[in-house]
């Protein structure tokens, strides 16, 4: 199968996913003439819905940046990236979740709340990680060799986000405030990552671009080499 066509029905994926975030949005019972403050009340579906689309998009760009190095797809490339997008159509349950937990202020709740999300968000970054080694092991799946070290990277790099939302699934239980802030700071770290990886991926894309135009100049005939047609 073409990375294109795993690559477009991923998008498409992904589309629906963050579409789906803002149907949590409905209009808030309100007395006359107190409009604002009944949506201010909303406020944890939007910090949830901000949450979500940050992490989603900031995912959606590692997911495009990786098919993009992709030549060709394999069976079990097409497995994990399933896999991955499975674990990721959760996150909007795991959100829903959030919201309800604290707007209803219960701190047990809201507790098991982020500790889902903290799972949700580990089982994420484990799928991206297991993706990256698969394909830093198989490098005929990629476009160029140069992404060899990219790959790779990138899994250490899932690999630490992994250990962060552990951090913050066991604070939950002494702390929900730290755990939020841990999880908001996995997610962070996450964008600051997708900038340092676009900035490798550039890189990489030009060196790929300026050794084959070099093997091409290489291979190009000199002046004179072309024999005249026999006689």
């Amino acid at each position: 199968m073409r990375a294109e066509r795993v690559q477009a029905f991923s998008d498409g994926v992904f589309a629906i996913l963050l579409t789906i975030l803002v149907l949590e949005f409905v209009v808030p019972d309100y007395q006359e003439g107190h409009l604002f403050e009944a949506i201010l009340g909303q406020w944890p579906i939007m910090f949830a819905y901000v949450l979500t689309f940050t992490y989603m998009g900031v995912v959606w760009l590692f997911h495009h940046d990786l098919f993009a190095s992709v030549k060709t797809t394999s069976i079990w490339l097409n497995i994990l990236n399933l896999v991955l997008i499975f674990v990721c159509s959760l996150l909007n349950y795991a959100t829903s979740l959030l919201s309800t937990a604290i707007a209803s202020g219960n701190g047990t709740d809201m507790a098991a709340a982020f500790g889902i999300y903290d799972v949700n968000a580990m089982a994420i970054s484990a799928a991206f990680m297991v993706l990256y080694f698969y394909l830093h092991r198989h490098p005929k799946l990629y476009s160029s060799p140069v992404f060899d070290g990219y790959f790779g990277w990138m899994s250490r790099s899932a690999g630490i986000s992994v250990l962060i939302y552990a951090l913050a699934l066991a604070a939950n239980f002494w702390s929900i405030q730290l755990g939020a802030a841990l999880l908001i700071g996995g997610v962070i770290f996450h964008a600051l990552a997708y900038a340092g990886s676009a900035h490798s991926y550039r890189r990489s894309r030009r060196k790929m671009l300026r050794d084959a135009r070099r093997q091409a100049l290489k291979d190009a005939p000199g002046p004179g080499s072309e024999s005249g047609p026999p006689a």
